[in-house]
């Protein structure tokens, strides 16, 4: 791709900021409050610093490795491919449902513009046939926007993007100045802390907030495809997590204050919304803003879910270099520097999950599960990267290898808040996509094969392992002080295991074999 046609700095910020304001903005307010109250404002600023820590991170390695599909090659990077392949399916099978779950948002938001429409589109708590329809139109559309490439994409994302910064910022501002009552954020129980500190750390977790923030690393995974993304990498890493939060709190302080006091009579958990920011605006007779918020409804999850179709067959791509997927998918069009086999793939593939998803919570609770699998690899793979003799040719961070380190222990942290049955549901996934890749490697020795491949990779199956064991065991014991020691100690002795864990080269007829050049 010529030079003058690579996304420049703000291209490259609003790909970072368009995914991460998607169909959170519509919902996550309402669902963080039911779980903590006017106490998820903090749910918002710590989930903030925790992103702020991994962009930092992560930029000293796009720095290094100016790469497509970078989140997803961490592993691969630094320690081997059968490691990265754990990894790496995370981050693809993420880009698949991530798509689904912005044109479901925006069907879910659809169904209520006329109270007729309502059964036809989302009935009892799931979209219909005829929703799975309207969604699939809608993900038809960012299959046609990808196809073009990333030019286009970049300039079709620039348009959305704006109405995504200047919508949600102005929404929160009316309802500020229209119907702002203090009293709101100790309304219950004279607290504003009803449900406790824990309650703050959950709400991180299964209410969508972490769900909106993972979009901050998108723009790596159009590094190659970038201008000057040595430069523009970093800076759009930091800026567009910054930019995020201070909407997001905008519209958190917003939503709490503008609630009619006496919905919170019987306390947060009581609200009832399908579509709140729209019923919300309606209680407050905002017309105006509940047709903008309508018709934003659509605008917003669609600019993320093209977005998230664009990083998910760039995933792919990178993950065929590896030897991890079929070579077939790896072939690029020289037009627009991807591969379009792996954009078709993508697209049926999430075109599938519809069917077995059937609302955005229960997508955004079960993703999350996914996007902290993913988000371990960052600072297992720095560790092991600063390890090395190269190093990194800029560092950003002091005591990176102490933030790198706590970093991997709050995240095992919100993964042990993630529920025995997303656990379970995600070790199992990942356990048999791992088996079947190890199986391809030698058809005729699949024993050997699947041996050889968990040899190099046994400590990320082990380290998900304990964690579902540990969470079961949490529904038995009280939550105490040493139930909590325990666990950290534990999280630090996988960090360093996970860090050290050593790669076994595949043997063959002719000898040993290593997996491929970076």
């Amino acid at each position: 791709m010529p030079q003058k046609n690579r996304p420049g700095l703000l291209s490259t910020i609003f790909l970072s900021i368009g995914t991460m304001i998607g169909s959170g903005w519509l919902f996550a307010a309402y669902y963080s409050s039911q779980v903590a109250g006017a106490a998820s404002i903090l749910s918002w600023i710590i989930g903030a610093l925790i992103i702020l820590i991994m962009a930092v991170l992560l930029s000293e390695i796009a720095i290094k490795y100016p790469i497509n599909g970078l989140f997803t090659r961490l592993l691969s990077l630094s320690h081997n491919q059968h490691f990265g392949f754990v990894t790496g399916i995370s981050n693809w099978l993420l880009g698949l449902i991530l798509v689904p779950s912005e044109a479901m948002a925006s069907t879910q938001y659809v169904a209520t513009v006329n109270p007729m429409w309502t059964p036809y589109l989302f009935n009892h708590g799931e979209i219909t046939s005829l929703g799975m329809g309207l969604t699939t139109l809608f993900m038809l559309f960012y299959l046609l926007i990808n196809y073009w490439g990333i030019h286009f994409l970049a300039r079709v994302n620039n348009a959305i993007t704006w109405i995504k910064i200047i919508v949600p910022a102005s929404v929160a501002i009316i309802f500020i100045i229209t119907a702002f009552d203090t009293k709101n954020f100790t309304a219950y129980q004279n607290s504003f802390m009803p449900y406790h500190f824990n309650s703050v750390l959950t709400a991180i977790v299964s209410s969508g907030i972490f769900y909106s923030f993972f979009g901050f690393q998108a723009a790596v995974s159009f590094c190659a495809e970038l201008d000057k993304p040595k430069r523009n990498i970093p800076i759009t890493l930091v800026s567009s997590v910054v930019i995020v939060l201070i909407i997001y709190l905008l519209l958190q302080v917003a939503f709490i204050g503008a609630l009619p006091t006496e919905m919170l009579a019987q306390g947060w958990t009581n609200l009832n919304f399908e579509s709140p920011l729209a019923q919300l605006a309606a209680i407050l007779g905002l017309n105006f803003i509940v047709i903008i918020l309508y018709t934003d409804s659509v605008i917003s999850p669609t600019g993320t879910g093209l977005l998230y179709l664009g990083i998910a067959s760039r995933q792919l791509n990178e993950m065929v270099k590896h030897k991890q997927m079929p070579a077939f998918f790896g072939t690029r069009d020289l037009k627009v520097l991807f591969s379009r086999r792996a954009l078709i793939l993508s697209f049926i593939c999430s075109l599938i999950l519809i069917f077995f998803f059937r609302n955005w919570q229960l997508i955004a609770g079960l993703t999350t599960t996914f996007i902290i699998i993913s988000c371990i690899a960052l600072p297992i793979t720095y560790s092991k990267l600063l390890q090395s003799t190269e190093g990194f040719p800029v560092r950003i961070l002091p005591y990176s290898q102490v933030f790198s380190c706590l970093t991997f222990i709050i995240l095992s942290y919100f993964l042990l808040l993630c529920g025995i049955k997303n656990l379970t549901v995600a070790f199992l996934l990942h356990f048999v996509f791992f088996i079947s890749y190890a199986c391809s490697i030698h058809p005729h020795n699949k024993t050997l094969s699947i041996l050889q491949a968990l040899a190099s990779a046994w400590t990320i199956f082990a380290y998900m392992l304990f964690v579902m064991l540990y969470s079961l065991v949490g529904t038995w014991v009280q939550h105490d002080f040493s139930y909590y020691i325990i666990y950290i100690i534990a999280s630090i002795i996988f960090y360093i295991l996970l860090v050290n864990q050593k790669s076994i080269p595949h043997t063959t007829k002719k000898g040993p074999t290593s997996g491929p050049s970076i």
